[in-house]
């Protein structure tokens, strides 16, 4: 232990003390009571202080959470309260995210009920990443990959009430990333139609008409990888009614072989288109777990999942 380590946690431990010794003071009035209640809250915020300084991360997260409880139900001062669950939910990243969770998800609530949806919506992302991380566990009923899912979905909704659009696309992106990589089974069908508004939000905005062909190509490669080579044909259909240059493009071009390649059950071709367009544009891990599942449809090998058989040579 740090001689930084052992004298803040020293200090920390000074004022936890004074704060429980305010909290008991006995009062006649309530004027003075509450401020007890106040002064207390105070005081475990210096102590969560202190204990973040000497590095004591989940003795600063618990007590940020006894400043949050003081503040929540004693003095209901919900913004001060939202902060201390919020503090608490930093410092638990650090040495058990589970309880970063469960602090974050008191912050949420609070700051939703006080009209705060942008910082709400961002530790809602927050608590997502970190069961996307896998760093926080499922139960019995859900696994990490639909808690992730269900956060991001609850972040979107509170930034669409902001009108915060870059944010809710980036939600959106990675609730279809999770729903056709990592989910089990994947749900692309789901992933397929995200992706598919993502590229029509681009179309609206001079700024991101660029990005729509990738996400555009995307969604023709969950189609594909759902063995679904009408669905992956009449998506392309559409995309190039929506974007005049999306036929010209790149992606276009290797989404339109791709489509020729599966419902022509031509796997060599396939492998050839791949290869052809990973020389220019790498083709990135999620592009390539699609690739594989959409060349084991047309073998009619469905068993695997080990992306290292599909070779791009």
């Amino acid at each position: 232990m740090s001689a930084l380590a052992k004298s803040q946690k020293a200090k920390a431990e000074t004022f936890v003390q004074q704060a429980e010794a305010t909290l008991n003071k006995k009062s006649w009035f309530s004027s003075s009571k509450e401020r007890n209640q106040e002064d207390a809250a105070e005081t475990y915020l210096q102590a969560a202080n202190a204990y973040k300084v000497g590095g004591w991360q989940q003795e600063a997260g618990d007590i940020y959470c006894k400043a949050g409880e003081i503040y929540r139900d004693l003095l209901k001062n919900p913004n001060e309260a939202a902060k201390a669950y919020s503090n608490a939910g930093s410092c638990y990243k650090k040495s058990h995210p589970a309880d970063a969770v469960s602090a974050y998800q008191s912050s949420i609530s609070l700051l939703t009920d006080a009209g705060r949806l942008s910082q709400a919506a961002k530790l809602c992302k927050e608590c997502a990443e970190l069961y996307e991380s896998e760093e926080v566990g499922g139960d019995a009923n859900k696994s990490s990959v639909v808690y992730a899912i269900e956060m991001y979905e609850q972040a979107a909704e509170l930034f669409t009430l902001e009108d915060a659009k870059s944010s809710v696309n980036q939600c959106n992106a990675k609730i279809a990333e999770l729903c056709s990589a990592a989910l089990d089974p994947p749900d692309l069908l789901r992933a397929s139609q995200l992706y598919e508004d993502l590229g029509r939000n681009c179309l609206d905005s001079n700024l991101l008409k660029f990005n729509a062909k990738g996400y555009f190509l995307q969604a023709v490669l969950c189609h594909l990888a759902n063995n679904d080579a009408v669905g992956g044909r009449e998506a392309l259909s559409r995309f190039e009614g929506l974007d005049y240059t999306f036929s010209d493009s790149r992606e276009g071009k290797f989404a339109t072989q791709l489509v020729d390649c599966v419902e022509g059950m031509d796997a060599e071709t396939l492998a050839t288109a791949c290869f052809e367009y990973d020389r220019i544009s790498k083709l990135d891990p999620w592009k390539t777990s699609m690739l594989v599942k959409v060349k084991r449809s047309i073998e009619g090998d469905e068993g695997g999942n080990d992306e290292d058989d599909f070779d791009l040579t």
